[in-house]
């Protein structure tokens, strides 16, 4: 996709236009010692461009590119529209968003504008397109990097507008949009498109009334303002695209994604971008397996091609509740983690350090010290020269698997807004149960769409599915006949994607599948477990903990796998597994222990020939990519504590020391070993 580089990118966002010219010459000066060979430049620079709406100021831009430039170093390119200047925002009132609790907004701030003004796409273009002109064909242009961090939403009297007229191209009909939002509930039939008001604190949504997270009184309508919010700044995202496209129809766009959130259905989003890029910002209290689950949520956007991790810091955020260090080791196993899941590139916020406003304790490659000889400037200094030993062997390089778990956002937004059976069921952490047991057991997995292509896979995940509508069930049903192995859990099949309940019964249109029927689903209080019990002899067998959820079941076609071990429904399925054409499918009625669940997947894996790339083993991550034949095998410890780690059978290059390796190695913590297979055995 990058036609113009051949090695791993490595760099960091940089703001020429808040430092001094002889700031400039020394920065280059130290970014050529740090081994950076990529800038993102403007991001944040609208009014620096821009300072009227009539006059425009590119000559400090002009230099800097060039600077860049003659030093050899690539720019990706910010349209800087994710703050607008202060005048645009006087000069044009409509610009500015109003909140959940129908506040209009004052100007400040960033993501600070309504996404849904004509105004707003009108200015935003604009600066776009002339940005384009001026520097879509400069030599060292390799990338747009449009707007920063999409995810605002807004709720004013546009946004009630255009929401009406996306429903009516939806529903086409008011009598099917309040047949679908089930509007004779509480008497909110709709006689006119003009008595839709878009639902917020003021009306259908219920402030923090689940547990500090928003609910509603109609879900349908909830979920589709979700669906709107994000087709609407995707609409702002494409808007900006076409016009850089018009001057560089070449080079490739992006904007960085702000996490995995709830927020932008990214599916969505992945199909717009020429590839995908994020922003990795953990706290130090973060599993490892939570990081490696959004790298490779990324990764699904644009079916398994590499991506580009746009922003991570060198060491400390500022605005979490504890801002702690980066301990040593743990930038470079950060950046090699993200590496193994995808990434063809690897870039920071920020190059040197900020003096003012809320950033200015957020880390840097070049700290508030002014030099590179710190512990973080060594750490980084090292890691280019790694990157140019590595050179271009493991770009475009692509992850394998045979396993995917699904992800929906609509599934997301639909369990969230819920109000039942509990407070505590998180779509996220469900995904990330899931994928963890996985993950732990060194089993590669892809995230995928509901709406992408599950022959690729011999065995596909659905957690929590709660939106099951006819087409969906019946392409499980076409994969498990035909060999796949499916699983699937509690709150499955409920409803179809307008949140109207699938009557006859739960798991709905996966009853046939998955032979059960679910007539009772208990919630347990945080302080509550029950028991899954397990009497077939082999690894499963034993009693475990339970959590969360407990459906009550009966088999119709499906064998038990495991009981409950307590309360009145001691003895009824917890776990079935159901035989359908020549594959299966599981059903799990609770949250299982992450001990059960590992040994779980690893039995259903096993069953397809899916084996881990070696056994579990505690804080340990085994990852590969593949290209042209050739295998690069990443193992990471995430520990605090040496670990002799058992390789994959077979003769290895150590990418990273110049030896060759075999059997076991000793990894210290928060250490890396890259590994290329030299000989199979």
């Amino acid at each position: 996709m990058l036609t113009k580089v051949n090695k791993i990118l490595f760099g960091a966002d940089y703001y020429p236009e808040q430092w001094s010219e002889d700031v400039w010459k020394e920065d280059i000066r130290l970014m050529k010692i740090y081994g950076v060979n990529t800038v993102i430049l403007s991001v944040f620079a609208w009014v620096k461009i821009q300072p009227n709406e009539d006059e425009y100021n590119f000559e400090w831009l002009d230099y800097f590119f060039d600077l860049l430039h003659r030093n050899d170093m690539y720019v990706i390119l910010a349209t800087p529209t994710a703050a607008q200047p202060a005048w645009m925002s006087r000069k044009y009132p409509d610009i500015l968003p109003v909140d959940i609790q129908g506040h209009q907004r004052k100007h400040g701030g960033r993501l600070n504008y309504c996404p849904n003004s004509s105004t707003y796409r009108r200015l935003s273009g604009n600066i776009a397109n002339v940005m384009a002109e001026r520097y879509g064909n400069h030599p060292s242009l390799i990338m747009w990097h449009i707007h920063n961090e999409y995810g605002n939403y807004c709720y004013c009297d546009q946004c009630a507008e255009a929401f009406r007229s996306w429903l009516k191209n939806k529903y086409g009909s008011l009598e099917k949009l309040n047949q679908s939002w089930n509007t004779l509930f509480w008497s909110h039939t709709f006689s006119q498109w003009e008595e839709i008001e878009v639902p917020s604190h003021l009306n259908e949504i219920l402030p923090g009334a689940l547990n500090d997270r928003d609910g509603t009184n109609f879900q349908g309508m909830a979920i589709d303002y979700k669906r709107f919010m994000s087709h609407s700044l995707l609409e702002c995202y494409e808007n900006e695209m076409d016009q850089v496209k018009k001057f560089s129809p070449n080079i490739p766009v992006t904007t960085n994604i702000w996490d995995v959130s709830n927020r932008l259905d990214l599916f969505k989003w992945g199909c717009s971008m020429d590839l995908a890029s994020w922003d990795n910002y953990p706290s130090n209290l973060d599993h490892y397996t939570s990081i490696s689950f959004k790298h490779d949520v990324i990764r699904g956007l644009k079916q398994g091609n590499p991506f580009l991790l746009m922003e991570q810091t060198p060491n400390q955020q500022n605005w979490q509740h504890y801002n702690a260090l980066k301990r040593p080791g743990v930038m470079r196993l950060l950046s090699y983690q993200t590496m193994a899941h995808g990434a063809d590139g690897l870039l920071y916020f920020q190059f040197r350090q900020s003096i003012g406003a809320c950033e200015k304790y957020h880390a840097a490659m070049v700290p508030h010290a002014g030099h590179e000889n710190t512990r973080i400037g060594k750490e980084m200094i090292q890691m280019s020269q790694e990157l140019v030993q590595l050179g271009d062997r493991i770009l475009e390089a692509r992850s394998t698997t045979k396993v995917a778990i699904l992800m929906d956002w609509s599934i997301w937004w639909g369990v969230e807004y819920s109000s039942g059976p509990s407070v505590d069921l998180k779509y996220s952490e469900q995904l990330q149960h899931y994928y963890r047991a996985l993950n732990e057991n060194n089993i590669g997995v892809d995230l995928i769409s509901i709406h992408d292509d599950f022959s690729k896979y011999d065995m596909v995940i659905g957690p929590v599915l709660y939106m099951c509508g006819e087409m969906l069930s019946e392409r499980i049903k076409t994969f498990v006949t035909e060999g796949g192995t499916f699983m699937t859990t509690f709150f499955s099949g409920i409803v179809d994607d307008r949140d109207i309940v699938t009557l006859g019964g739960y798991p709905g249109n996966l009853k046939d599948i998955l032979g059960v029927w679910v007539e009772e689903t208990d919630a347990l209080f945080p302080d509550m477990t029950n028991e899954v019990m397990i009497d077939s002899k082999g690894p499963l067998q034993g009693t475990y903990e339970c959590h969360l959820i407990c459906d009550i079941m009966h088999c119709t076609t499906a064998s038990v796998v495991g009981t409950y071990g307590k309360d009145y429904y001691k003895g009824t399925p917890a776990i079935t597994e159901n035989k359908v054409g020549l594959g299966k499918a599981i059903y799990i009625g609770t949250e299982l222990s992450e001990e059960l669940l590992r040994k779980l997947v690893l039995q259903y894996c096993g069953e397809k020939g899916i084996e881990p790339l070696a056994p579990y083993q505690k804080d340990i991550e085994i990852v590969q990519r593949e290209k042209s034949g050739k295998r690069f095998t990443f193992i990471m410890n995430h520990g605090d504590e040496d670990k002799l780690v058992e390789l994959p059978i077979g003769v290895f290059a150590d990418m990273l020391r110049d030896q060759t390796v075999e059997g076991a190695i000793s990894l210290t913590a928060k250490d890396v070993l890259i590994l290329e297979q030299v000989i199979e055995n």
